[in-house]
């Protein structure tokens, strides 16, 4: 059983065709308008509402030399008022409207009576599928007999008047000769068979007719505007066959021939047109006989609907086009309280809750007249009189000439969900330890203050307090005993505190304080000591330990020290930073001598906010090779910065910063990202087994997204194999949290990453870590190596490192090689990798592949390249 087609909107095969002009453009130029846009009719239009048309067919009632007319505006010649469908309407809809009031361009408008686009007799005819096909007939069979036959000496305006008077798009024009009035050339019927093409005859169209009134000038015949050569088919061509001819070759004509080959006249879109609907209609004819199984089979889908909709747990309403309710189903009841009897009848308004204004309910049916549909979240009211939230769907029905017939809603009470979004958001904003605002909530609040308090003279100020070694505690206590260190601690705060101030937990030892309006300095003063006497006070754990904890502080002022959030809590800092230097358990107000930040690094902050949109990064590759013959074994990815004022920048000018100002996570993405990619165009390009080093910095493994995902996700991406990856890290990264480091660490090495340890030795000073830290290379930092020669110290120091790490069952690199002595004693004493000067320099890309011009050569294994 063949399912029938949701039909084809006219407004979907309109949309962008149509050409408009103003009602008081000349109508030369919007002919020389539609010529330049081959367009075959212009829409005079005033605010976007049509007022008339003018198309190629009234162009045969406009002659060359009326120069007044072509100066007269266009408003005085369109064909008004203009015929018009809705946008919702069927193609079959069109094609019938067409061809009962003989149109031949219909313009289509939206609810609004706005203009949507055109349609012409083409446009349907090339619709694939919207119309019902052609039946088996020949060319024959529809081809018009009246088809205008001139010689080409024809003036125009003789031809013009032909084609008027007969109602014909088209003229046959033939060749100019001495007896060309007494018979019609045609070809041979070889050639006719073999190319379809004659060039004895042209054809003449209203499209030509407008070229020549554009051209208009000179006197010229018909001959000289003819479209030639034309192609023609015999009459016993299937309309199938033809139309395709005319959509293979993109034309609106065919000449048509008889046996004897003379030409009875010329097929037209128009003429199949008319054929389609003569061919509609029997089809309809055939399914009418068929009326009563169809009729069956609509009442069982309509039942089977009824059940859905009966089943649905989602309240379902139907309303008229007069805005009362025809129906709804059980779910509608159970949702809003009211009985179906009570529904049917009345107006949707007895659901209003009263929470939106007049302007919401005007958007929400602007858009169902525009667009047919409407869905987003109202608040309703029950018969109970509780107000609920739901998920409202409204999808207006239309017939087949495209009006409204009722109105459909789908609704859903998203009470439970609105809670859970409301615990969401809680948990969002709020520490969940505590239960007091966290970093997040602190920035919302400060910023909307500041926002508030600008071009005041007001002070605001944010306090900024860390606990002094609050570590200690988790690690000789336990965490627990910590939680109910910090939860103390807050309460204590938040009670010292005046109430119109605000307290968050901002991280794991750290707390801010905002202190907005008007607090003079002697009680900004007294608040600070009043929250150190809090400090001092002892707390006591769940067992009766006595726990003495204290506190360190930092101040800023609003806008003294800082006008932005960011500001104001990096200058707190600073000032907490320099009250912990001082011996702790103190406070300090900030001031400008802390931290002297010249105009030069604030620009470098705000260039480096923009550099990966820029494109200013690029990568240095300094290639690793084997200690024991010299043969490239693999690249480190070094940043760099091509700054557009200050040239080429090393990651020590801006790292740090972009590690202060919190864009490390995006650069060191991009940085991951393009090494992977690098690494795999080169294994296209020949250069195979090689490893790829990537730093990695100890905020990425601190940033709410799992760096280890990062990484998987970036192979995935890439198509990078996991072990031709190495991620270095360096020693500070184990300083605060070895159990979960180890763990992050872990994920990352599962994928099949290495692991490098970069600085060793320079930071951490107990060894004790390396039992558990998941890693693969110890890389010996370049301080190291250059101390080898100068004593016996700096030689055994690396001597011992290269044992270390062999014992261990790992790896050892050298960096920062620069002479052969120091290359001859790393060999000497084992060690596997070696990197710096000496062998090769960091370089992009494309001067990578001219160092190591042989090894991307080779297609499938690596050659044993040595630089020189």
């Amino acid at each position: 059983m063949q399912h029938p087609r949701a039909p084809i909107r006219i407004g979907t095969l309109s949309q962008g065709k149509v050409l408009t002009c103003g009602p008081d453009m000349p109508l030369g130029e919007a002919i020389a308008l539609m010529h330049q846009q081959r367009r075959s009719s212009i829409v005079v239009t005033e605010q976007n509402r049509p007022l008339g048309v003018w198309t190629e067919h009234d162009c045969l009632t406009i002659r060359a030399n009326d120069d007044a007319a072509f100066s007269r505006p266009i408003s005085d010649w369109m064909s008004s008022p203009v015929r018009t469908m809705s946008a919702h309407a069927s193609v079959e809809a069109a094609t019938f409207r067409m061809r009962r009031d003989r149109l031949r361009h219909l313009i289509i408008i939206d609810d609004a009576e706005c203009l949507v686009g055109i349609i012409s007799q083409s446009d349907l005819i090339r619709v694939p599928g919207a119309i019902h096909p052609l039946r088996e007939r020949n060319v024959a069979s529809i081809v018009r007999r009246n088809t205008v036959c001139m010689p080409g000496d024809t003036p125009i305006d003789e031809l013009q008047a032909a084609m008027r008077d007969n109602e014909c798009d088209s003229a046959i024009v033939f060749k100019p000769a001495a007896d060309a009035k007494q018979s019609l050339p045609v070809q041979s019927p070889a050639e006719t068979e073999t190319t379809g093409i004659t060039h004895d005859i042209g054809i003449v169209t209203e499209r030509d007719i407008v070229g020549y009134l554009v051209k208009r000038g000179k006197s010229v015949t018909a001959w000289e505007i003819t479209s030639r050569p034309v192609r023609q088919i015999p009459d016993s061509t299937s309309l199938q066959d033809a139309r395709q001819i005319m959509m293979d070759h993109q034309i609106r004509h065919l000449v048509v021939t008889d046996p004897q080959h003379k030409v009875p006249g010329i097929l037209s879109f128009n003429d199949l047109l008319a054929s389609i609907e003569h061919d509609y209609l029997q089809h309809m004819h055939n399914a009418m006989e068929d009326r009563d199984t169809a009729l069956a089979r609509a009442q069982k889908a309509l039942h089977l609907s009824r059940k859905i909709i009966e089943s649905s747990p989602d309240g379902i309403i139907i309303v008229d086009d007069q805005g009362k309710i025809e129906d709804v189903n059980p779910s509608f009841t159970r949702v809003t309280g009211y009985s179906r009897s009570e529904a049917i009848g009345s107006s949707p308004n007895i659901l209003q809750s009263g929470r939106h204004d007049r302007a919401f309910y005007q958007d929400m049916w602007q858009s169902i007249t525009r667009a047919g549909r409407w869905q987003g979240e109202i608040w309703n009211r029950r018969k109970s009189g509780e107000i609920y939230p739901e998920w409202l769907s409204i999808i207006a029905i239309r017939d087949e000439e495209g009006r409204v017939l009722q109105y459909a809603g789908i609704f859903s009470d998203i009470t439970d969900r609105k809670q859970t979004s409301e615990d969401i958001r809680r948990l969002s904003h709020y520490d969940e330890l505590t239960g007091f605002p966290n970093r997040r909530r602190f920035l919302d609040v400060l910023g909307r203050t500041l926002n508030e308090q600008r071009g005041s003279k007001n002070n605001v100020a944010v306090l900024l307090i860390d606990i002094d070694n609050f570590q200690r505690i988790n690690n000789t206590l336990g965490h627990s005993v910590g939680d109910d260190v910090l939860v103390d601690f807050a309460g204590r705060l938040n009670r010292a505190l005046p109430t119109d101030t605000m307290l968050a937990r901002m991280g794991a030892d750290d707390f801010a304080i905002l202190l907005p309006q008007t607090h003079e300095n002697d009680t900004l003063e007294t608040i600070a000591q009043d929250l150190m006497e809090v400090f001092n006070q002892p707390h006591f754990s769940a067992n009766g330990t006595e726990l003495f904890i204290t506190a360190s502080m930092g101040i800023t002022l609003y806008p003294r020290d800082g006008n932005d959030t960011t500001m104001l809590l990096r200058n707190a800092e600073i000032a907490m930073l320099r009250a912990k230097n001082h011996g702790r358990n103190r406070f300090n107000y900030y001031n400008r001598s802390m931290n002297t930040v010249s105009r030069d690094t604030l620009a470098l902050e705000s260039d480096l906010r923009h550099a990966v949109e820029r494109r200013e990064f690029y990568l240095a590759y300094q290639p690793q090779f084997l200690a024991s013959n010299g043969q490239l074994s693999g690249f480190e990815a070094l940043i760099r910065w091509q700054h557009p004022k200050h040239g080429e920048l090393g990651p020590d000018r801006f790292i740090p910063l972009a590690e202060e100002i919190g864009m490390i996570d995006e650069i060191g993405l991009w940085v991951l990202r393009t090494a992977c990619m690098q690494t795999v165009q080169w294994r296209q390009k020949g250069l195979h087994n090689i490893t790829m080093a990537v730093n990695a910095s100890l905020q990425q493994f601190n940033s709410p997204i799992e760096f280890g995902d990062l990484v998987a996700s970036v192979l995935n991406e890439t198509g990078l194999a996991g072990d031709r990856l190495e991620i270095e890290i360096t020693e500070s990264l184990f300083m605060q949290d070895i159990e979960d480091t180890c763990r992050k660490l872990q994920r990352i090495s599962d994928l099949g990453v290495k692991i490098a340890l970069d600085d060793f030795g320079t930071g951490f000073s107990s060894l004790s870590y390396l039992r558990h830290v998941p890693f693969d290379v110890l890389k010996i930092d370049r301080s190291f190596v250059n101390d080898i020669g100068k004593g016996i110290g700096g030689s055994e120091l690396v001597r011992t490192i290269i044992n270390m790490a062999h014992n261990l069952g790992k790896s050892c690199i050298a960096e920062g090689v620069e002479n052969l002595s120091q290359e001859q004693f790393l060999r000497d004493h084992g060690c596997d990798f070696l990197q710096g000067f000496l062998r090769g320099r960091p370089a992009p890309a494309d001067q990578i592949e001219k160092n190591f011009a042989p090894l991307f050569s080779q297609p499938h294994s690596q050659t044993g390249y040595k630089p020189n």
